[in-house]
C-alpha cells in the first residue's frame, strides 16, 4: 500500500477522476461526467488505474460505436483505404465478397457487436458449404477491416485475435497434353466460336486472359501489357516471339477476333476442352516450352513470371531478341 497517493488522476484532455482509499485499504477511482459513469475498485493503487484505462476504452468505445454499422464501415474502410491501393478488379473482388458473405451476416450488426464467435461460425458455414476460397477471402478481409477500427479506437480488441485462419489449396490444374492440345486447337479452326482464335493465342504464347486486350501482333512478336503488376507501377511490356506453332494463325489475329468478354473465354472452353479450364492454356505452353527444351529462366521471361532473387533470375531478361527468336524455333511438335 503506498504511503502517498494523489487523490485526483488526471485524463487527456484536462479532465479527472476522483481517487479515494477506504479504511479497508481499497482504492477507488469514479469519473461522472460528459455522459459517462465509471466506477473500478482495487487493493491495488497500480491495478485499479490499470481498471479505469480499460474501463474508459470500454466506455468510448460505446459510446462512439453506438452507431457504427459493420456494412457502413466496411464500405468506407474499402474506399478510403484500400481502393487506393488496388485495381479495380481486385476492388470487385472484394466488394463481391463482402455483398456476398459478409453483409447478408453482419452488415446491419453493430461494429461492437460483432464478436469471434459470430466470426468463427460465419468462416465454419462457407467451408461447410464447400465454399472453402469464399471462406478464405472474407478472412483476409475482415482481419484489416477490425484492425483498423481498433486503431480509430472503435473497437478495444479485434474479434479476429482468436480466429482460426481457414485453408484453401488453390487448384492450379493441368496442362494438356500433346494430343489434346493438337486436339482442342483442331475444334478451335472447326467451330464459329468467336472467341476460337483468342484460345488458339492463349494456347502458344502463355498469356494471361487478362492480358488479351492489350495484345500488339506483328510478324515476329507478340507484345502484351502485363497484369501482374500493382496499382500505381508503371506498365510493363512484355514480348513472346511468335512459335512456329502460332505463325499459321497470324492472319486471323485481329483486334476484332481478339476483343472478348472474359466470362465468354472462361464459360466457353468447357466445350471445345472438356475438363480443362481456361489458366490450363497458360499452363500448357510453359509445359510444351520445357518440354522443347527452352530454358526455364527464358520460358518464366515470356510467361511474365516475378523473378525471384537469384542470380539467375536477375539476369535472364537480358537475352538479346536474335537469341529469343532462335530459341522459339525449338518450340515445334
Amino acid at each position: 500500500m503506498p504511503k502517498f497517493f494523489r487523490n485526483v488522476y488526471k485524463l487527456k484532455g484536462g479532465k479527472t477522476a476522483h481517487i479515494r482509499q477506504k479504511e479497508n485499504g481499497t482504492f477507488e477511482i469514479r469519473y461522472r461526467r460528459d455522459g459517462f459513469n465509471i466506477f473500478v475498485s482495487s487493493k491495488n493503487l497500480g491495478e485499479a488505474k490499470e481498471r479505469f484505462i480499460q474501463a474508459l476504452c470500454e466506455a468510448k468505445t460505446e459510446t462512439m460505436n453506438d452507431k457504427t454499422f459493420f456494412g457502413q464501415y466496411a464500405m468506407q474502410w474499402l474506399d478510403v483505404v484500400k481502393k487506393p491501393q488496388i485495381k479495380e478488379n481486385t476492388w470487385k473482388n472484394y466488394l463481391w465478397t463482402l455483398q456476398t458473405y459478409v453483409f447478408p451476416k453482419f452488415g446491419k450488426m453493430r461494429l461492437r457487436d460483432i464478436k469471434p464467435i459470430d466470426v468463427q461460425k460465419l468462416l465454419n458455414g462457407l467451408e461447410e458449404k464447400g465454399i472453402q476460397r469464399g471462406s478464405t477471402n472474407v478472412y483476409s478481409i475482415l482481419k484489416p477491416i477490425f484492425e483498423f477500427a481498433v486503431a480509430e479506437d472503435l473497437l478495444v480488441k479485434n474479434p479476429m485475435a482468436l480466429i482460426r485462419k481457414p485453408k484453401y489449396e488453390t487448384k492450379h490444374g493441368e496442362a494438356l497434353t500433346v494430343e489434346e492440345e493438337r486436339t482442342f486447337v483442331e475444334k478451335c479452326i472447326a467451330s464459329n466460336f468467336s472467341c476460337r482464335y483468342a484460345y488458339i493465342l492463349l494456347v502458344f504464347t502463355g498469356i494471361r486472359r487478362s492480358e488479351l486486350p492489350s495484345v500488339e501482333i506483328s510478324s515476329q512478336w507478340v507484345t502484351v501489357i502485363t497484369s501482374k503488376g500493382r496499382k500505381g507501377e508503371a506498365p510493363k511490356k512484355r514480348k513472346i516471339p511468335v512459335s512456329p506453332m502460332l505463325k499459321p494463325f497470324l492472319p486471323f489475329m485481329t483486334k476484332e477476333n481478339l476483343t472478348i468478354n472474359e466470362v465468354t473465354l472462361s464459360k466457353s472452353i468447357s466445350k471445345l476442352a472438356e475438363g480443362h479450364h481456361l489458366h490450363e492454356l497458360r499452363h500448357t505452353f510453359i509445359t510444351r516450352c520445357q518440354e522443347c527444351g527452352i530454358s526455364r529462366e527464358l520460358t518464366s521471361l515470356w510467361a511474365g513470371h516475378k523473378a525471384d532473387n537469384s542470380m539467375t533470375s536477375n539476369v535472364y531478361t537480358h537475352f538479346s531478341e536474335e537469341f529469343q527468336l532462335g530459341e522459339i524455333q525449338k518450340l515445334r511438335y
